[in-house]
């Protein structure tokens, strides 16, 4: 009672503090227990919708943008998973727009966009957030590799992992109207329009083999 100024204080950075050990527990978790795609077929655009009207309620000062076709993309996945992966990059991005600093910035922005070419799902996520460095950047979807002071490295590995179950990829690339004063980020996602389990277990087999 003789201090409750710094009484609070400590108390709120306790909270804080354990919900950031909380978050690194959930992320190791999540990697060390990925679990096999359940998968079926479905319209990818309701998830990317899902996942950017997620990410709208949780930044309202960031304007999201969504470009979809028109007529539905039905590829085989596992829904849960591949929200979870385009969730995490588009959080990500809100938080590169974030760490910003400096003055008059542009307003924070992140488009969506889905197309289908050949026998892929393409999905890019592009930011006018803080960008991520030239050197090393693919590392930076290998586990425990990360930029920012909290973070665990994990999030992108996850990606990574739950985009090869499906036949896809992740590529970290600079958004293509960074310039002029601006960076960002784009982020592309690939998966295969049809995935069957066969062809899942037969990647997996070859990984074993070759010991990675």
């Amino acid at each position: 009672e003789e201090d409750r100024t710094v009484f609070d204080q400590c108390i709120d950075t306790i909270i804080r503090q354990v919900g950031d050990i909380g978050q690194m527990v959930d992320e190791f978790s999540s990697f060390a227990r990925m679990r096999k795609p359940t998968k079926s077929e479905a319209d990818i655009r309701n998830i990317v919708r899902e996942a950017a009207f997620m990410q709208t309620v949780g930044n309202p000062d960031i304007e999201i943008n969504t470009k979809l076709p028109e007529t539905p993309v039905v590829a085989t996945f596992d829904a849960r998973l591949i929200g979870q992966a385009l969730t995490n990059v588009i959080k990500n991005a809100a938080e590169a727009i974030e760490g910003r600093e400096g003055e008059d910035l542009a307003s924070g922005r992140i488009n969506v966009s889905l197309s289908e070419i050949s026998d892929l799902i393409v999905i890019d996520v592009s930011d006018n957030g803080v960008g991520l460095p030239e050197e090393n950047r693919q590392r930076l979807l290998e586990p425990y590799m990360t930029t920012r002071e909290k973070g665990t490295g994990l999030g992108l590995a996850i990606v990574r992992k739950i985009l090869e179950d499906h036949g896809g990829s992740i590529e970290l690339l600079d958004a293509p109207d960074a310039g002029l004063g601006e960076s960002g980020t784009l982020v592309r996602l690939t998966l295969a329009v049809s995935s069957t389990d066969a062809e899942d277990d037969k990647n997996e087999k070859t990984v074993t083999e070759n010991g990675v």
